[in-house]
């Protein structure tokens, strides 16, 4: 089977020069990729720290966060990614409840911690330039390879676990489905605390391939961005839906600026199919593909490429045939999810990992907590079981109130948040973006939306307010910022 340490060798090995890493302002060969993690492994393991204990890395989309990515696993430890954009109470909590070793840095951290910190480039300065390690110490098979932590509905965060078996499996999985063997760049989005980014990280660097990262900077500067991109020569491209919907808005933003660009793979939301109408318009040479899977399952466990005919038939596309193997609707409607790449389970958290991912037959499986259904030989998303609130009475799914507001032809995008007082939802606000600028009062177009409205929603489902935007936010990840607009709408 597949090793993903060893097949990144290889490529160190035969094309030493080639570039594993670029952003628009750093680079990283696989030769420097291959050599500095061995002196940063080799340093790691002076330390004595118990095998397996969790490593956390702190930083943002620099070429030296891969070094220690690499690093931390040759010297058999589990890497904790955290981005520099992670409030400080979040990361002592992830601090604490890893029980990590120590936190290997790539940017300044500005904050007191109970725990070793030791900056990546200080290290690499002090240590041995002639180290060789062997592979008896890499992560492997049931070893934790990495550890992503999710929001809980408590509040607190999930460790999720990934095993290097598990790793495995999603590559192979990739590189099977996806046209990634012809040699490319590959675009990275996410933020490595994202799991998204173990899509086009892996991937890229098992088959010798360039990523090309862009920082959270660029993303914020949109002139920035585009120059960026249109000298990254990007061939494989992965976000988030909402990410491409903000690049939308650029109307130079198509095949004649990214020549290249011929995969789409998006991950994470709902893909509209307006969204895919326009990529389609305006990378006639690209194809598209839908991805679904949560961190618990490594990354993305189906896929549905994205056809003319397949937009034309559904409202809404789907996220697997009915034909995967690994995923399965059980009665109540939830999706489940089997198969090689279902995590070890949450770290530290015995309850929670028994009730998520209990053992069938033998095999543990992954309770998504997606609700789904079957149609025409396809598998449909429709919401979150725990996306239902309670309002007056009434039990509603918030996305399906998105849903029908989105399909009216004034609007662009659309997201409802409930509205609270002292914990109680009091009403709905939906923040929207219009096709064309607002002319004249808003309080006109409120009234017309929710005319439009009321032939598909009953009354006590249409928001009370409307508030219009020039663009949806974006959390660092690249999806919705859900929870900044909740909190804009706090009573």
């Amino acid at each position: 089977m597949l090793s993903i340490l060893a097949a990144i060798e290889r490529v160190a090995i035969q094309q030493p020069q080639k570039t594993a890493y670029q952003t628009h302002n750093a680079s990283l060969t696989y030769s420097e990729l291959w050599h500095l993690s061995d002196r940063l492994a080799d340093y790691l393991m002076k330390l004595n720290l118990r095998r397996q204990q969790p490593i956390v890395i702190y930083g943002h989309m620099s070429p030296l966060q891969i070094v220690a990515f690499i690093g931390a696993v040759k010297a058999g430890h589990p890497y904790v990614p955290v981005d520099s954009s992670t409030p400080s109470e979040r990361l002592q909590l992830i601090t604490e409840a890893s029980g990590a070793g120590l936190i290997l840095t790539t940017e300044l951290l500005q904050m007191q911690m109970n725990l070793p910190v030791m900056a990546v480039h200080d290290i690499l300065d002090a240590s041995s330039k002639d180290v060789i390690l062997s592979s008896a110490t890499w992560v492997q098979g049931e070893d934790i390879h990495y550890i992503i932590y999710t929001s809980g509905s408590t509040g607190q965060p999930k460790g999720v676990q990934i095993t290097a078996s598990n790793l495995t499996h999603f590559v192979m999985w990739m590189q099977e489905h996806f046209p990634l063997q012809e040699d490319g760049v590959f675009l990275n989005q996410a933020p490595y605390s994202f799991d998204l980014s173990v899509m086009d990280l892996y991937p890229a660097l098992v088959g010798g391939h360039t990523l090309y990262a862009i920082t959270q900077q660029e993303i914020a500067n949109p002139k920035a961005l585009f120059d960026s991109l249109a000298t990254s020569n990007t061939r494989v491209w992965t976000s988030t839906p909402s990410f491409a919907k903000m690049c939308l808005m650029n109307k130079e933003w198509d095949q004649k600026l990214m020549p290249a660009l011929d995969t789409f793979l998006f991950c994470g939301e709902v893909l509209p199919i307006a969204v895919c109408n326009e990529l389609m318009l305006r990378f006639p040479q690209a194809i598209i593909y839908n991805l679904y899977g949560p961190t618990e399952t490594t990354v993305a466990v189906s896929y549905v490429k994205v056809t003319k005919e397949l937009v034309a038939r559904f409202e809404q596309l789907p996220i697997a045939p009915i034909t995967e193997p690994n995923v399965s609707v059980a009665e109540d409607g939830e999706i489940i999810i089997s198969g090689p790449t279902v995590s070890a389970g949450y770290l530290g958290a015995p309850k929670l990992t028994a009730k998520a991912f209990p053992i069938v037959d033998g095999d543990r499986i992954y309770q998504t907590g997606d609700i789904g259904y079957v149609q025409d030989g396809y598998l449909f998303f429709s919401g979150r079981k725990d996306f239902q609130v309670k309002l007056h009475g009434y039990r509603l799914e918030i996305e399906e109130i998105e849903k029908q507001i989105n399909n009216l032809p004034p609007v662009s995008s659309c997201v409802v948040v409930p509205v609270y007082k002292e914990k109680e939802i009091i009403s709905l606000s939906a923040h929207i973006v219009l096709r064309e600028p607002l002319t004249g009062a808003a309080f006109k177009t409120t009234k017309q939306l929710k005319a439009l409205l009321s032939a598909y929603l009953p009354a006590y489902m249409i928001p009370k307010t409307f508030k219009y935007m020039d663009a949806l936010p974006l959390n660092p990840n690249g999806k919705v910022d859900r929870k900044g607009l909740a909190v804009m709408e706090t009573v």
